[in-house]
């Protein structure tokens, strides 16, 4: 099949690349805009622009697809039979939508019709699911509405995080995709309806939501907001006014009855934090702002003795001055 792809991240990499090793012919990408980041604020190309480049494919990145006659007249020329997209970030209007002769099929990081909309990887685990997957779904103009055509369910591990669950969700696609791919183009592939009755939303994560709220939340909930928001984002706190992230931690199994944000330094040297109802977390993991990812006994051996002074972490910067 001639295939146009579109997607922007890693995530979509991983599925550029199956493309690219079967026998479908990718026509072209479609790739958001170059982004500012980094210490130095430059503008930066999307991992599938990078790759694309490196391919020598066609590669467009468009503002917007609503009313871009260019990429109508482009994609026309083509003639694509599918558009598969993957984590691309921009809409996708109708007029693009009916232009290819298979539709445009996304490939979406949930079992739908839960968890629709941007940030479903982070969802799942935030909110303790034993369950995800994949979705081939053939789009229309709602969010993650339309069709499904297959579904790839997988368990999630009690240390799940959103590294290691996209990549247990690539090898989902690893096996499945192409194989899919095959079968629609043979016309062999039913389309299923979903039950909007039973939607749920994957909400975009903000910068406010990654802060940890010591007093908010139970040891439980935090665990899961940290290895939900692992590596893309990192749940914040404050040891003062520096900002720290808190990279994996565990769940005590016997609370330190101690108060939220309260420290405790363990005669085995680990790091212990209340949270609310008098539950408490070891932190495993930690990086302070400006410096590389410690481990919790590691950053002890330079901060006791502020520790031992502060006390807690914070929810705030101006908490502790």
């Amino acid at each position: 099949m001639k295939i146009v792809f579109a997607g922007t991240p890693s995530f979509s990499v991983f599925h550029l690349n199956l493309l690219l090793k079967s026998r479908n012919e990718v026509a072209a990408v479609l790739t958001q805009p170059d982004r500012r980041s980094g210490r130095g604020n430059e503008l930066r190309p999307s991992p599938v622009k990078i790759l694309a480049e490196k391919e020598n494919i066609s590669t467009f990145q468009p503002q917007t697809l609503k009313n871009n006659n260019e990429i109508i007249r482009v994609l026309n020329k083509i003639n694509p039979d599918l558009i598969l997209v993957v984590a691309y970030g921009l809409i996708v209007p109708k007029k693009v939508l009916i232009l290819p002769k298979l539709g445009c099929i996304n490939v979406h990081a949930s079992l739908l019709p839960k968890w629709r909309g941007a940030a479903p990887i982070e969802r799942t685990i935030l909110e303790g699911d034993s369950e995800g997957g994949i979705t081939f779904m053939k789009m229309d103009e709602g969010l993650d509405t339309g069709p499904i055509m297959k579904m790839i369910p997988c368990s999630l591990d009690k240390e799940e995080n959103s590294e290691t669950l996209e990549i247990k969700y690539q090898d989902l696609s690893r096996t499945e995709l192409i194989k899919f791919l095959e079968s629609l183009s043979k016309g062999e592939v039913d389309e299923i309806k979903q039950d909007s009755s039973l939607a749920t939303y994957a909400e975009k994560i903000t910068t406010q939501e990654t802060e940890i709220l010591w007093d908010q939340h139970e040891a439980e909930y935090i665990q899961r907001k940290v290895r939900a928001l692992f590596p893309k984002y990192g749940a914040f706190t404050f040891l003062g006014r520096k900002r720290i992230k808190i990279l994996r931690a565990e769940e005590d199994i016997n609370s330190y009855q101690l108060s939220p944000g309260e420290i405790l330094i363990s005669s085995e040297r680990s790091i212990h934090v209340g949270c609310k109802k008098n539950t408490s977390l070891m932190i495993q993991q930690l990086q302070l702002e400006g410096k590389l990812p410690t481990k919790g006994e590691d950053f002890l051996r330079g901060n006791k003795n502020k520790i031992l002074r502060l006390k807690k972490f914070s929810s705030s910067a101006l908490e502790n001055k």
